[in-house]
């Protein structure tokens, strides 16, 4: 019998890890998509060039924050893989989805903070708007995690 849970628990381990390459890639679309302005640097010293070494900091640093959401996709989309290819008595794969319904439950506590962060963080006009947008989504995004958690525990 075929059953939706494996198609679920895929689709959040991808979405974790295409969004931590992304923030890689691209930090500061990455951090846009996300819902939240990067600080914009515009100020230059007299003495050297410090806006190039601010905006690489401030880049370097949304790249780094991604690494939260590679890991999770990873360990998401190993434990899967583990779950429906790897186990090879029914025990072991009752265990294996306890395991990862353990690492998605806990792990539904990230899109539910991604959700504060952005909407605390909306700014006012057009920024609030994209705030709001970003906050709904990770919301939503809390539901599924929840719901692919539980299932993987109860199920």
């Amino acid at each position: 019998m075929y059953s939706a849970l494996p198609i679920l628990t895929t689709l959040i381990g991808l979405g974790g890890l295409i969004v931590g390459v992304y923030s890689f890639i691209a930090p500061v679309s990455a951090a846009q998509i996300y819902g939240v302005q990067p600080p914009r640097v515009s100020v230059k010293s007299k003495k050297t060039d410090d806006v190039t070494s601010d905006a690489e900091n401030v880049s370097r640093h949304l790249a780094y924050s991604g690494i939260r959401n590679l890991v999770v996709g990873l360990t998401v989309l190993t434990l899967t893989w583990y779950w429906q290819y790897g186990a090879h008595s029914t025990s072991d794969k009752v265990t294996v989805q306890r395991c990862l319904g353990i690492v998605i439950t806990t792990g539904w506590l990230t899109p539910v903070v991604d959700a504060v962060v952005t909407w605390r963080g909306a700014g006012q006009g057009v920024d609030a708007a994209i705030g709001e947008r970003a906050a709904l989504l990770h919301a939503a995004r809390s539901v599924f995690w929840l719901a692919g958690g539980l299932w993987c525990l109860l199920g």
